[in-house]
């Protein structure tokens, strides 16, 4: 098969009629360098929500590789204490604000009474002195009243934004206390990739920070570039985090993505894909020489978007056929 391969380098046609739409001139562009890195997909957003109360677990609504709404309840506890608590704290605010409303009352009458100087200044301070311990016994009644609502509302874990349990950590029934971890999830709206730079590249990378996610074949543009400032010193690489458009990838978290990062500029021979012919192992291209064509055999490189680069096996200026096998 290689031989009949080979063979067709050195066999031409006869004089060919070949328009500009179907011939490409070969010329040198300007391209980026790359290095390719492996990277992994996680999520941005990605938390453990725990217990704020103690209780027991009352109601689970969501399990493993559920979708959840932001919002929406996941878990509940039994909250017989806490709105006990809350009862008492509503009751004594209650009393104290009335008894504040009540002292409130004394002190402008007596004070009426003393511009009339139908009192002694002392009973004055008294009433005042009164009015303002009840005032203040009022108010931190009000704030023992958001504590127990608080503590109420702990019963109540809700979903901190859109995404996916990926762990639940109690069963139905169990007791927990304040920091007990209830359930892990992650969000899938946005993603980013995370990959190990190595200290050699770092600053190319630095001063072209481009980035392109390889996954099946296709290319990504990252959105935004952060390398930490330090080196890790048992890989001697800077961790870098790659943020993506989750609306265009495809992606999900723990996948592995191939990472090609710009460290510089050069020129190249490129030339349009269509024009390569595949024969077993090798990369052949119809060339056009006075008329007449006949197949070369080349050796291709990296891809630039719909053009290929040409290693070896072409020279600036020399014209091939676009879609050679389309003839």
């Amino acid at each position: 098969m290689k031989i009949f391969a080979y063979s067709l380098i050195f066999i031409s046609s006869l004089t060919l009629a070949i328009s500009p739409e179907d011939s490409y001139q070969v010329r040198l562009e300007k391209v980026n360098d790359y290095r390719l890195l492996n990277g992994e997909v996680e999520a941005v957003n990605k938390a453990t929500v725990s217990a704020q109360t103690a209780g027991r677990v009352q109601k689970l609504y969501y399990d493993v590789d559920d979708l959840v709404s932001k919002g929406s309840i996941i878990v509940e506890f039994t909250n017989t204490e806490q709105k006990s608590k809350l009862n008492e704290a509503q009751g004594l605010a209650q009393a104290a604000k009335i008894a504040y409303e009540q002292a409130q009352t004394d002190y402008q009458r007596i004070k009426d009474v003393f511009a009339k100087k139908l009192v002694a200044k002392s009973q004055l301070d008294q009433a005042l002195s009164n009015r303002d311990a009840l005032k203040a016994q009022y108010s931190a009644a009000q704030s023992a009243v958001v504590a127990a609502q608080k503590q109420f509302e702990y019963t109540i874990i809700r979903a901190p934004y859109d995404g996916i349990v990926t762990n639940r950590y109690v069963e139905l029934g169990e007791t927990v206390n304040p920091g007990t971890a209830i359930m892990e999830g992650l969000s899938l709206n946005q993603l980013r990739v995370v990959t190990h730079i190595p200290e050699k590249i770092i600053n190319q990378v630095k001063s072209n920070p481009q980035a392109n996610i390889i996954v099946n074949s296709q290319n990504i543009s990252a959105d935004k570039i952060t390398i930490f400032p330090y080196a890790e010193k048992s890989s001697r690489t800077f961790k870098a985090r790659i943020d993506l458009n989750a609306d265009k990838t495809q992606l999900f978290p723990g996948m592995t993505v191939k990472v090609a990062l710009k460290t510089g500029e050069r020129q190249a021979l490129l030339i349009p894909q269509s024009a390569i012919i595949n024969r077993s192992e090798l990369s052949l291209v119809s060339l056009v020489v006075e008329g007449k064509k006949s197949l070369r055999h080349v050796k291709t490189g990296s891809i630039h978007g719909d053009k290929i680069e040409v290693i070896s096996g072409l020279s600036p200026n020399e014209i091939i056929l676009i879609n050679p096998l389309g003839e």
